[in-house]
């Protein structure tokens, strides 16, 4: 019988054999023999997420110097694994990354978290950036690199950043940029410019400081705009606030499904505001309350208690998840009764309950 040589394996074979390999034998797998170093490579660079900057600072470098290996990347992650040591960055580093980045033509998620936000220049030059990203988390200050390559790409789906223009006209999306955005999470400062280009977006985080929380009621009304959005999530929502906003929001947005964080208020005159608004929202299916300024906390019986309130006033809702001081505790209809899921405090905000619906 004939033996059939490694180097011309059939390519089903090898990439059954690279399917079933874990990720941290690929590079092994490359050594072996021409047929599987092609079909390893393949899923060892589709993804580049490490953690540890050195390794990502490898990486790009094998990018940069072997062609074949750029096509392959879908998915680009820099950061540096809190649980890690943290490294000073490689001499050259951002240079590395944008001659990198260069040759992704295939990427299509690309999250990037500079402990600085100054190094956004990377993606400023686009005529050196030949993919079209559907995700994107990006901590960069906004500045004219970073709006060049907002404008840039048109096929972006999810957008996170953590900065705005302000109030300079030289930084400002065009209008009409961002053209299929559906998810965006940001400060209210970014969030009230990028519905004011696109109005496109489905599911909208906005995230609140103390310089920002009076802009909140101005903003609500401007949500009008977004004829598809379905969920809307805010973070840091104050409860004295929360009473102005809530009611302003259900009479702007009243067929979102999923509605996040509203303070709960607590039993007492405020409460009629809270569920009156409830009243107008026939679609919501989801809602997220704070109760950080409830004491005692309400938990187990007390909490399934308020959500069958709450469903009292919208009989729409299927879910009432509650943020405590300490946790979050998730509360699912199943028929006439509540079940629930208790996290214990092990989510963080990025845990995106509100794309999720």
């Amino acid at each position: 019988m004939a033996s059939i040589s490694s180097n011309v394996l059939p390519a089903q074979v090898c990439k059954r054999i690279v399917r079933w390999t874990r990720r941290n034998d690929l590079a092994a797998l490359c050594l072996t023999c021409k047929a599987l170093q092609r079909e390893a490579e393949v899923k060892m660079y589709e993804i580049i997420m490490t953690g540890n900057i050195l390794a990502t600072f490898r990486a790009c470098q094998s990018v940069i110097s072997r062609a074949r290996l750029g096509p392959y990347v879908r998915s680009f992650y820099i950061f540096q694994d809190t649980g890690r040591f943290q490294r000073a960055l490689p001499d050259g580093f951002w240079g590395v990354v944008q001659l990198a980045l260069s040759k992704m033509r295939s990427l299509q998620c690309l999250v990037i978290h500079d402990p600085t936000y100054s190094n956004g220049w990377v993606l400023g030059d686009t005529s050196h950036v030949p993919f079209q990203l559907q995700e994107a988390r990006l901590f960069f200050y906004w500045d004219r690199d970073f709006v060049r390559f907002l404008e840039s790409q048109n096929k972006l789906k999810s957008l996170h950043i953590i900065d705005g223009p302000d109030n300079d006209p030289f930084l400002r999306l065009e209008v009409g940029s961002l053209p299929e955005l559906q998810i965006f999470d940001g400060t209210l400062m970014a969030a009230e410019h990028i519905v004011s280009v696109t109005t496109s977006i489905t599911h909208l985080q906005i995230t609140l400081d103390t310089n920002s929380e009076p802009d909140l009621l101005a903003f609500v009304p401007k949500l009008a705009r977004l004829t598809s959005l379905g969920a809307l999530s805010i973070l840091h929502l104050s409860e004295h606030l929360g009473v102005r906003a809530f009611p302003l929001i259900a009479a702007t947005c009243c067929t979102l499904r999923h509605l996040g964080v509203i303070p709960l208020p607590l039993p007492g005159p405020n409460s009629i505001y809270f569920y009156r608004a409830l009243l107008s929202m026939h679609q919501l299916r989801m809602l997220e309350v704070s109760t950080a300024a409830w004491t005692p906390q309400p938990t187990g019986i007390q909490q399934r208690i308020l959500a069958s309130e709450i469903r009292v006033y919208c009989p729409s809702i299927e879910y009432v998840c509650f943020w405590t001081g300490g946790g979050r505790t998730l509360w699912i209809l199943d028929g006439n009764d509540w079940n629930y899921h208790s996290d214990n405090g092990h989510h963080t905000t990025l845990d995106a309950l509100w794309k999720a619906r």
